[in-house]
């Protein structure tokens, strides 16, 4: 055999050693490669699975928690109303017995068939009371005084059904409006036994207010409670005065209160027993003619919430119920011992975590395909190259072997070093044929997976830094404003609540509230001239200064002048800060204020709600050395001051309409005699409702004070 023969024979079979070596090496590593994506992305998506369910779980309960601690105070307050008017009535009847020879006599009829639908008070008594007795007589007519309380009781609360007076000797004093059903067939009037209703005797056994359970009314078979309060006159007891109220208020809210798709709320009363729920079917549904104690439930999951519903203050449970699991969030209404429960599926709560598991299942499964089909292309380029590189080492193998050897031992040599990360392929010589080919395409293949790991991690790490910048900036801002409320549940000279809304993660606008001293209370609430980051930044700054200068209680001029020189020290930025601020004497109502370039902010000093005057100043940070001026007004017992930012009043429709004062005054004209906090709650109602659908441009920040 010739020597050119075997060197054909040693080249060609070296060629296909060393490309058997070479493709087992490569399927090897992309296997490997392969395995190394398909783990990673399991393991990714079972991390975000896990995060994401438990911060889903975990936001869905404290925002239950939230729903029914509110609703459960709204019902609770209807109750203490209800006993409040009935109190009134027990302490102006046991001023009549105390001392009679004060009041006149004052004659109230009975019952008039005319006045049936109409509001009246009328003169009931037992069937053993004997109205033409002088003294039964005498004490009618002293009776008869409380009977403008009564009408007034009634006409001012909303939902109640009659209120009444009832003494021992037999004789009751009524306002409601079916004076018509106090009628015999015969046209004769119905005795009243006050002495054997649940209410009466409750209030008398109990010697204090009285609760009884919901019945249903005789006449509308509308649902209601009674309440009772027993009178004493010099420690005697005289009588019982009580009102019954219709629960359609409490009814309602427990139809509408709805949470996710599928929430929904019930009632407990103090016996267990479901009296309130919009289920018709399933284990908390109510059952009128069967009613059940759930405490006592063969489903121990259920009877333990229920348990520690009526015992506990408030809370949230997983409950088996109904052949599945839900969560259960309960409130107890410490007046009626009765609790409030929301309940939602937890299908429900992990539905959108098994959304995004199954989102990201199906980006992982592409990716890997997309790899595969790399894979398998980088295959068919690599046999073909080998095809060809075998063709041209057997028409070469004339040449000098180390000519042809070299190239391919490089390349055997570098594509070995691909490991891992380290994916840096180089290749120098300039040998142009079938292994430079190849070589480029291994070239161009690291250089592309490396671009895609850089990209990769930019992208990661530009997100981190904006999601942790925007973390720590709305944590900043969350914790500067106060969010604690009775803020000073101690102090009953006034009451505070506020509350903010930012268009972005963080805003600009603040608001703060805090004692000076224990004669003076500070309120202020500002505007930052720019949104996100830097406002948020700038916003401690002149929060902190303005609380730090007030401390010295110093003039509220003073105050803004110091502040204002201050911010100006390096503000290259340009950004300023509009405010507005007032500090009341608690013991004398002297409020005084002063603005600086803010919104004019409004006052109910007797019936309605006035702009109050202020010299608008010149904003923080504007302008070094600027003067400002205070004013001073007296308060009222019963005054309350309404705080806000541009954002209320620049609220925009979807027709590009401001919001705007009159707006804004309308509507606390409207609810102004609300509660503070419910105040706020309804003129921020009224402010998404002008608004529509339209985008949220500016924070939208509200304060209000009441001088009790």
């Amino acid at each position: 055999m010739s020597l050119r023969k075997k060197i054909m024979y040693i080249c060609v079979g070296n060629i296909l050693f060393v490309s058997f070596i070479i493709g087992a090496f490569l399927i090897i590593r992309m296997s490997l490669l392969r395995g190394d994506v398909v783990q990673s992305n399991s393991e990714y998506t079972n991390t975000v699975s896990a995060m994401s369910s438990e911060s889903m779980t975990a936001q869905v309960r404290r925002r239950m928690i939230e729903l029914t601690e509110g609703n459960a105070k709204l019902a609770n307050e209807r109750f203490e109303q209800l006993e409040k008017q009935v109190t009134i009535l027990a302490n102006m009847t046991q001023k009549l017995y105390e001392d009679p020879g004060a009041y006149g006599a004052r004659k109230v009829s009975e019952p008039k068939a005319s006045n049936n639908g109409v509001l009246s008070v009328q003169l009931l008594h037992s069937a053993a009371t004997d109205l033409n007795d002088p003294g039964i007589q005498k004490e009618a007519d002293l009776l008869g005084n409380v009977a403008d309380a009564l009408y007034e009781v009634n006409h001012n609360f909303e939902e109640m059904a009659s209120d009444y007076v009832a003494v021992k000797s037999g004789l009751m004093l009524q306002a409601d409006y079916i004076a018509g059903s106090k009628f015999a067939a015969n046209g004769s009037i119905l005795p009243y036994e006050a002495k054997d209703r649940p209410w009466y005797q409750g209030a008398k056994e109990s010697g204090a207010a009285y609760f009884t359970s919901v019945t249903r009314d005789a006449h509308t078979d509308g649902a209601g409670i009674m309440c009772g309060v027993p009178i004493y006159a010099n420690e005697e007891f005289i009588g019982v005065a009580g009102a019954g109220m219709y629960l359609s208020n409490i009814e309602k809210l427990v139809a509408e209160t709805q949470i996710g798709e599928e929430g929904y709320a019930c009632i407990i009363n103090q016996n267990g027993q479901v009296i309130f729920s919009p289920r018709d079917d399933g284990e908390l549904k109510v059952d009128v003619e069967n009613p059940t104690d759930l405490r006592g439930s063969s489903n121990e999951s259920l009877a333990g919430a229920i348990t520690a519903a009526l015992s506990q203050g408030q809370g949230i449970m997983r409950v088996k119920l109904d052949d599945g699991y839900s969560y259960v969030a309960y409130s107890r209404m410490e007046k009626v011992g009765w609790a409030f429960l929301t309940i939602l599926a937890e299908k429900e709560v992990q539905a959108p975590t098994q959304a995004l598991l199954t989102e990201l299942n199906e980006r992982s499964d592409h990716a890997i395909d997309n790899m595969t089909q790399a894979i398998r292309l980088s295959l068919i380029v690599l046999i073909v190259a080998l095809f060809v590189f075998l063709i041209f080492g057997v028409v070469s193998a004339f040449i000098v072997s180390a000519h042809i050897v070299k190239p391919i031992s490089v390349l055997t040599e570098r594509v070995s070093e691909l490991d891992g990360d380290n994916l840096d392929f180089t290749w120098e010589l300039k040998n142009k044929d079938e292994t430079m080919v190849l070589a480029q395409s291994f070239l161009d293949m690291t250089l592309k997976m490396k671009e895609y790991i850089k990209n990769i991690t930019e992208i990661t790490a530009e997100k981190e830094r904006i999601g942790a910048e925007l973390n720590v900036a709305t944590k900043i801002q969350a914790d500067m404003l106060p969010k604690i409320f009775p803020p000073f549940p101690d102090r009953k000279e006034f009451d505070v609540y506020a509350q903010m809304t930012p268009a972005k993660e963080v805003g600009g606008d603040f608001y703060d509230f805090f004692l000076i001293d224990e004669d003076h209370l500070a309120i202020v609430i500002a505007d930052v001239s720019s949104k996100g980051v830097p406002a948020a930044l700038f916003m401690v700054i002149a929060k902190t200064l303005i609380k730090n200068h007030a401390m010295s209680l110093e003039s509220l001029a003073d105050v803004f002048y110091k502040v204002n020189n201050q911010l100006c020290e390096g503000n290259d930025e340009g950004m300023f800060v509009t405010a507005w601020m007032g500090v009341v004497t608690i013991s004398t109502g002297e409020f005084e204020y002063v603005n600086a370039g803010h919104n004019p902010q409004l006052i109910r000093n007797g019936e309605k709600y006035e702009w109050i005057h202020a010299n608008p100043g010149f904003v923080l940070a504007g302008l070094e050395g600027i003067p400002y001026s205070s004013e001073k007004i007296i308060l009222q017992h019963g005054s309350r001051i309404f705080l806000y930012t541009d954002g209320v009043t620049e609220a925009q429709n979807t027709a590009g309409e401001l919001f705007g004062e009159e707006r804004l005054l309308t509507s606390l004209q409207q609810h102004g005699h609300l509660p503070l906090k419910e105040m706020l709650e309804a003129v921020r109602a009224d402010i998404d409702t002008f608004a529509g659908e339209a985008e949220q441009f500016d924070d939208i920040t509200m304060l209000a004070f009441e001088f009790l």
